[in-house]
């Protein structure tokens, strides 16, 4: 860890602080409303206004932090007000810097740092204004422009400038801030659209399909689908990209269509190892913004019903034969996509008896959590299964409103992707 500096300009800057006459003071809300909407408007769960004293660092108002104050040695701001200028750390864990230090590798377990020094009347640096979350991130050139301007906010109420005067240029600042939001939630609508027009139409005849994407937030790591590769063979399959959100999606869309269109070169698409292999040379994570993705992959052959299947650290497929036994779990323990260029993936068969219900389903329904916050694990989920599989109706529902009992919401905070195909 390398601990934050003290400054050459050290005793004018003190001094500086000092003539605020602020170190200490209780909370105002002309300082408090700042940070609550750089919180929203941001989608992070800590902002604040830190001064910075000779051994500490003192907030002057906060949001999603407990404490008044913490060591300036091991503070993040104390690095801020020594650069003088913004500090954006997208990980820390990856910061020679800051990888080690007590606030990272413990509670609150900073990941993503941003923060804008904030001046005195004397011109030196006093403290700053800052975000901060447990997941990596970045800010784009418009999004640290409305950081600075959230921050002069703040440096101006410290100067004591007119309150009238602050609070107008608040509103401008959070009317432009709703106009781009509302111009960002379009975006993210349109694209949620499309994500949802790729699932696939459920299926009537000699097999039926039912199904459930939920996704955890506006886009989803989760994508499923199937299509016939010939008259006779049904291509299945179900990938789950590590993450939510918009880079999440755009990977999980372009495997999908890499898969659906038939897009990776050379491969046959009846042999499920070929394409779990072909699909870990074409998506390496260090190519993807460190981004990984399991996937369950099987071909069903209408005229031999055997299910020809490939998995990748992805849950095992369950296919239940009968009333009476237990389901077939189908999968072995592998590596998942984009990990490693060397990974071996197997193909194995399963004959599938008539009246067979397959359920092919991503971790976030096998790690429900219920009200003990107990996980059920997949032993539960086959439980859960167990006791619908062979009732009338949508079973795909009927699981779907048990999870949502178990857990006392109707919101999962993993994407909740489950596909079932009964083969008549």
């Amino acid at each position: 860890m390398l601990a934050a500096p003290i400054l050459a300009d050290e005793t004018e800057r003190l001094a500086d602080l000092r003539a605020l006459r602020i170190l200490d003071t209780p909370p105002e809300e002309r300082f408090d409303r700042i940070v609550r909407l750089a919180s929203r408007v941001f989608n992070v769960p800590t902002a604040y206004i830190a001064l910075v004293d000779y051994d500490r660092q003192w907030f002057k108002a906060k949001c999603g932090l407990k404490a008044d104050s913490t060591g300036r040695d091991i503070s993040f701001c104390g690095h801020t007000i020594a650069h003088n200028r913004p500090l954006i750390i997208p990980d820390a864990r990856l910061d020679p810097r800051f990888c080690d230090n007590p606030l990272v590798v413990n509670p609150p377990h900073v990941c993503f740092y941003a923060g804008i020094p904030l001046h005195g009347q004397g011109g030196h640096c006093v403290g700053t204004f800052c975000l901060a979350s447990s997941e990596p991130r970045t800010l784009t050139d418009e999004e640290l422009t409305t950081l600075k301007e959230l921050a002069a906010l703040a440096e101006h109420e410290l100067k004591m400038l007119d309150l009238i005067q602050t609070q107008h240029e608040l509103i401008e600042t959070k009317g432009a801030l709703i106009k781009t939001q509302d111009r960002l939630t379009a975006e993210l609508a349109e694209a949620e659209a499309y994500l949802r027009s790729l699932l696939p139409e459920r299926l009537a005849g000699a097999i039926n399909t039912d199904w459930s994407f939920i996704a955890s937030s506006r886009l989803g790591g989760d994508l499923f689908g199937y299509h016939w590769l010939d008259d006779n063979q049904l291509a299945i399959y179900l990938h789950d990209v590590c993450g939510h959100g918009v880079g999440a999606s755009l990977l999980s869309m372009a495997v999908f269509n890499a898969i659906r269109r038939q897009g990776l070169q050379g491969v046959r698409f009846d042999e499920p190892a070929e394409v779990l292999t072909a699909l870990n040379k074409a998506f390496p994570m260090e190519e993807n913004n460190d981004k990984f993705f399991t996937i369950w992959y099987g071909v069903y052959d209408v005229r031999t019903r055997t299910l020809r299947y490939a998995s990748a650290g992805h849950p095992p497929a369950l296919v239940f034969q009968s009333s009476q036994g237990a389901p077939r779990k189908l999968g072995s323990p592998s590596l998942m996509i984009g990990v490693s260029p060397d990974s071996d993936f197997e193909t194995e068969t399963e004959l599938v008896p008539p009246g067979s219900r397959l359920y092919v389903y991503s971790d976030g329904v096998s790690e429900i959590s219920g009200a003990d916050g107990e996980v059920i694990n997949i032993d539960g989920l086959v439980s859960l299964l167990a006791q619908i599989a062979w009732k009338q109706g949508s079973r795909v529902e009927r699981l779907l409103a048990q999870a949502r009992e178990m857990q006392g919401s109707p919101d999962f905070t993993d994407d909740f992707s489950l596909v079932e195909l009964e083969f008549a």
